[in-house]
């Protein structure tokens, strides 16, 4: 009750923000909002999922629980390892071969399967069992790894506040490119929240060589390492980088042991293929609409990869990667918070400045925002907080109406809401370094 009330009295006399009590009775506290959203999220994922898998099996159509496209192709490529020489795991005609075998779609073909050789061993393990078996299996882990990312991010700007981790934790699992994208779906993008999220967890505790080890398993897309590397760089984390050149090497190491040498120029060209197919060599033969890096949002709004949309690229690419690149450099020797903030702006501009990357990607977006709080939190800025819990909020509101948006207006909402995140956390992270500096020319003046 003292915690509703002060918060009662914080609000009173700003009429926008007051609780309309006479209509809804006392302001709830966050106990009840906790046990409020999570029974929502959990009634929500048994009436959109359960219930429909249920229905299958009664029907006898239970193989595969609501055609979990995603997984199939991880499904697939484990079978190849399993059944098929190494050399080819990279045919794409045996890839469609083996995923019209797990399931024929009939409005569509599949696209090639672009992972490194290291991620078709680990899903060859789930192939030793049934689809079904080997999707809920899945789906457990990527659960747990996508909310030890989560909370490993999170712990250290809440300490002994396990409500307020479970809540931020209820809306991360609720974020639609989790739900649908990757939980339902499929998707691996839960290992990515998982490696930064424990990367971001050993470094405050200055274990940098983990950190690194840590960061590696990114490699199995290397478009999220776009930014992330050059921030390593830039902020002299060397120390990370050589956990992280030490991680690849060994992941290497077991993709040359599984396929020999030859392995990788195959792979390579294979690349090549997918290349052309997400149109980094020419124009993009993907569904703009669901993709939310910049490239793609220019492309869908102009139709294409035209000279408009490659100069306004360009003309939004220099100025932020300038400007990124200059306070990530002082933020080096800053505090924790600005470690942080440089975490999460890498993060966010990541998403937004690539040339691929779906909205399954996008979860990353949790742990930038999540970091970007605990960075103002841990600052004592109370308004900075305000506003970076309204963008966090207003993200999480645009991804359950950006899908059908987008498809039909040609623009990604989620892409904006990014960009206001990322100018934010570049504007934090500016604050924080002058006012490093600031403090460091007083204590000289005054030595």
């Amino acid at each position: 009750m003292v915690d509703r009330r002060a918060a009662e009295r914080a609000i009173e006399g700003k009429s926008w923000l007051r609780w309309p009590s006479e209509f809804l009775g006392p302001m709830p506290g966050l106990n009840e909002l906790h046990i409020a959203c999570w029974t929502l999220v959990i009634v929500f994922f048994i009436l959109r999922f359960c219930i429909p898998v249920w229905i299958q099996f009664k029907a006898g159509k239970g193989s595969i629980p609501l055609v979990p496209n995603d997984f199939i192709y991880f499904y697939g490529i484990g079978h190849i390892v399993n059944d098929y020489p190494a050399t080819r795991l990279y045919d794409y005609g045996l890839q469609l071969q083996v995923f019209n075998e797990i399931y024929k779609p009939a409005t569509r073909a599949y696209g090639p399967s672009p992972y490194p050789p290291f991620v078709a061993l680990f899903f060859s393990l789930f192939a030793r069992f049934g689809f079904r078996l080997a999707f809920f299996l899945w789906m457990a882990c990527s659960l747990l790894l996508y909310g030890l990312g989560i909370v490993a991010a999170v712990k250290d700007f809440f300490p002994n506040e396990r409500t307020k981790v479970s809540l931020i934790l209820c809306f991360a699992v609720a974020f639609y490119p989790f739900f649908w994208g990757i939980f339902v779906n499929g998707q691996i993008t839960s290992l990515a929240v998982g490696a930064v999220g424990l990367a971001v967890y050993l470094e405050r505790r200055m274990r940098f060589i983990e950190s690194g080890l840590a960061l590696s398993m990114l490699a199995y897309k290397p478009t999220l390492l776009v930014l992330l590397i050059p921030m390593l760089l830039i902020t002299r984390r060397f120390r990370t980088l050589a956990g992280f050149a030490t991680g690849l090497a060994a992941l290497m190491l077991v993709g040359t042991a599984y396929g020999g040498l030859q392995i990788w120029p195959v792979y390579a060209r294979f690349l090549s293929l997918f290349g052309q197919l997400t149109g980094m060599n020419g124009q993009s033969a993907l569904l703009l609409y669901k993709y939310v890096d910049l490239n793609s949002f220019l492309q869908a709004i102009f139709g294409g990869r035209t000279e408009a949309a490659t100069g306004i690229l360009i003309a939004i690419t220099v100025p932020v990667t300038t400007t990124a690149a200059v306070l990530l450099w002082k933020s080096a020797t800053g505090s924790k918070a600005a470690q942080s903030l440089a975490w999460a702006a890498t993060i966010t501009w990541t998403l937004l400045l690539n040339v691929y990357v779906p909205m399954y990607d996008s979860v990353l977006v949790v742990i930038a925002a999540m970091l970007t709080l605990g960075a103002v939190k841990e600052l004592k800025w109370n308004g900075a907080v305000r506003w970076i819990v309204i963008v966090s909020a207003l993200v999480f509101a645009v991804s359950w109406v950006t899908y059908d948006f987008a498809q039909a207006h040609h623009v990604q909402l989620l892409s904006i809401a990014f960009a206001i995140l990322g100018a934010a956390q570049l504007y934090l992270l500016y604050r924080v370094t002058a006012q490093a500096k600031a403090d460091k020319e007083t204590a000289i003046a005054t030595a």
